[in-house]
């Protein structure tokens, strides 16, 4: 008897469960639509990359760092380029425009005063560009101890069909 009553309860339970979710403004798909964890190929590792860097991550380990909600993408190329399509809730630091001058109070304040051993991706768009490898040396020898490098960036980000968050709309393709 009793166990007939657990039953009718979770069956319920479930039954009311499913309902809600069908309406419900934050739904969860039943099913989910998962790709596929692996990239297959291991991280990107540019020819101007040198021993003592920080490492080079994969596209995998940036979207499980990205999924956990606790590391920082920092992307390093131009705020045109950033506010035209990023990593969604990346800050821009954007490499070429670093002052000369307060170079650690700058970067300190636009890490909105991190640790140093809080974890940070840096990321560029791609293959083609360095400029995450120069920023996360800097970081590196400021004393950040857990920054790394995505070095496939936005651009391989994109072609695994992950968000890309567009701060503006007038954007050409960069």
């Amino acid at each position: 008897m009793i166990f007939r009553q657990i039953l009718v309860i979770v069956g319920l339970s479930v039954i009311l469960g499913l309902g809600l979710n069908t309406v419900s403004p934050n739904k969860i798909d039943v099913i989910g639509k998962y790709r596929s964890l692996s990239a297959g190929n291991g991280p990107i590792v540019p020819p101007s990359a040198s021993e003592g860097d920080p490492p080079f991550i994969a596209i995998d380990l940036a979207e499980l760092e990205y999924s956990q909600g606790t590391t920082l993408f920092i992307d390093t190329r131009d705020p045109e380029e950033f506010e035209c399509g990023t990593i969604p809730g990346s800050i821009n630091i954007p490499f070429d425009y670093l002052p000369e001058e307060n170079l650690e109070q700058y970067i300190d304040s636009a890490l909105g005063g991190a640790t140093l051993d809080q974890a940070m991706i840096a990321f560029c768009s791609g293959e083609e560009c360095d400029l995450s490898l120069h920023l996360a040396r800097n970081l590196q020898a400021m004393g950040y101890t857990n920054a790394s490098i995505f070095f496939g960036g936005s651009r391989e980000w994109e072609k695994f069909g992950l968000d890309i968050e567009k701060r503006r709309a007038d954007c050409a393709d960069l």
